[in-house]
């Protein structure tokens, strides 16, 4: 949904002004705030579905066995990153300086758009653990 919201704001603002030569005061901003929400719920996304981009030479020469041990050990690694992230950003959030600030345009506060940063990454540390229970299940499916 925010994908199509981004293109139709885009679309009706180059309308707006190769067409009527009046442009959307607010679709700009609007948009890049519909993106960066997309863009963290995207990555949880790809996390569930272990779609992010890795380098996996070394991991490909790695027995099936060791390459679960190894994802274990990867994802273990991610989620404390996904952690330290979620709370880093909940105290930026709750520094006075952002808390009071507004977006320029829309007059909306940017605690909102800052939001989208610890709400991704926690729902992402949420795909990780899932991610983490069915490879430790796969390894005891393995061992039976």
């Amino acid at each position: 949904m925010l994908l199509a919201a981004i293109v139709l704001l885009i679309f009706s603002n180059v309308i707006m002004r190769y067409v009527m030569n009046a442009s959307l005061s607010w679709g700009e901003e609007l948009t890049l705030w519909f993106f960066v929400w997309f863009v963290w719920l995207a990555v949880s996304y790809a996390f569930q579905n272990r779609e992010h981009v890795r380098i996996t030479v070394l991991r490909d020469l790695l027995s099936e066995r060791v390459r679960l041990y190894a994802d274990i050990f990867i994802d273990l690694l991610v989620l404390v990153f996904l952690m330290m992230l979620t709370i880093e950003c909940i105290k930026l959030i709750m520094l006075p300086f952002v808390a009071s600030q507004n977006s320029v345009v829309l007059g909306l506060p940017i605690p909102i758009l800052y939001a989208s940063a610890p709400v991704g990454a926690a729902l992402s540390s949420i795909r990780v653990v899932q991610n983490l229970i069915r490879t430790v299940r796969t390894i005891a499916a393995h061992k039976t």
